[in-house]
């Protein structure tokens, strides 16, 4: 069996791999906080009535994790 031999990675591609993963994770860690926000939002008395119907029917088909996430959070 021929022994393994990675394969090799210039220096200017390994760094930018990293700065893709970074910037992934990064909108990956922004848009997380942002959903929940809007979604808070989507349930507020604030939200338009279109917003709180489509918000409420999007949970409903999911078996109502965001109602149940909120309702723990804020008691």
């Amino acid at each position: 069996m021929a022994p393994y031999v990675p394969k090799y990675v210039r220096p200017e591609d390994a760094a930018q791999s990293r700065a893709q993963m970074i910037r992934r994770l990064i909108w990956v860690a922004a848009t997380i906080p942002l959903m929940f926000v809007f979604f808070a939002f989507g349930y507020s008395d604030q939200a338009p009535a279109g917003l709180r119907n489509a918000i409420v029917a999007l949970d409903r088909s999911l078996g109502y994790p965001i109602i149940g996430l909120l309702s723990a959070i804020l008691g």
